[in-house]
């Protein structure tokens, strides 16, 4: 089963230039390893504010790819890091992780058919 919503994402993307969603779509994927990896190390130091900082922004990013999933994973994790859940942080991030490589291999795989 897809990660992302064609259908709602071709609405969202139909007015847009190919250039532009190519772009779009490559600054995803450059970024995702450091996003991925600034979440690991706010994690590792317990660094909450950063954490939730670092959700926050990843979860605006996750948004214009019209991947339900990824981004409810990414809002829980905002949320967690906001309340200090420290307990529940790890797990959410494991499957954050699983979810959003799903996100960025379809991604890639759109990349390759424009």
């Amino acid at each position: 089963m897809a990660v992302i919503e064609w259908d709602k994402f071709n609405d969202n993307f139909q007015y847009y230039d190919k250039g532009i969603i190519i772009e779009v779509i490559e600054i995803f994927v450059n970024e995702y390893d450091d996003r991925i990896r600034n979440l690991q190390e706010n994690i590792d130091e317990m660094d909450f504010a950063k954490l939730a900082f670092n959700a926050h922004s990843f979860k605006s990013v996750i948004a214009n790819y019209m991947a339900p999933k990824a981004l409810e994973l990414t809002r829980k994790l905002e949320d967690a890091a906001n309340k200090k859940e420290a307990d529940s942080i790890q797990q959410i991030f494991i499957d954050l992780k699983i979810i959003s490589k799903e996100l960025l291999v379809e991604l890639k795989d759109y990349l390759q058919k424009l």
